[in-house]
């Protein structure tokens, strides 16, 4: 036992629970508004880089990417997909506030719905990529972002054209 164990319940170590993580991705408004915060000089990357689903804020776009290919994101990504538990079920589970927690469900459905219809939107938004510090600051997107967003357009250009090729067969 001794004091190790007790390590990883202090309070400096407390994240974000999933549910309220849950209501960050529910809304294209929420997740506009966490991938572009203002500048915070407090934060790391000054708080433009910054994982939604794990709640953390990262150096740069370098750090972020490697840490959305890694499994610890991958496996929040995964709890994420279903809905969290929330201290309304528990209350329903003991038989109290049945009627809140029925309207909670049908809101959860509605959500769940137009999630699903905006899902390439959604997908977009989460995933927007930055330029780093020094050209955000000063407004003048570097060269190398510049390459970078030329490739991806060129990409999403050829397989859309692909898409009509496969739909004139």
């Amino acid at each position: 036992m001794g004091r190790y164990s007790v390590k990883r319940y202090k309070t400096k170590r407390r994240e974000r629970d999933l549910d309220l993580i849950y209501d960050d991705l529910s809304t294209k408004e929420s997740i506009y508004k966490l991938k572009n915060q203002p500048l915070d000089e407090y934060k790391p990357g000054l708080g433009q880089y910054y994982c939604i689903e794990c709640s953390k804020y990262f150096e740069n776009q370098q750090s972020l990417n490697r840490h959305q290919s890694s499994k610890i994101h991958k496996r929040r990504v995964k709890l994420l997909k279903q809905r969290p538990y929330t201290p309304l079920e528990a209350e329903a589970a003991g038989g109290v506030n049945m009627q809140k927690f029925m309207e909670s469900v049908e809101k959860y459905k509605s959500k769940e719905q137009y999630k699903l219809e905006n899902k390439e939107d959604f997908d977009k938004l989460n995933n927007i990529k930055k330029d780093n510090l020094d050209a955000l600051i000063t407004g003048i997107p570097s060269e190398e972002f510049k390459k970078e967003q030329e490739k991806e357009l060129e990409q999403v250009v050829k397989v859309e054209g692909q898409g009509e090729v496969a739909m004139a067969e």
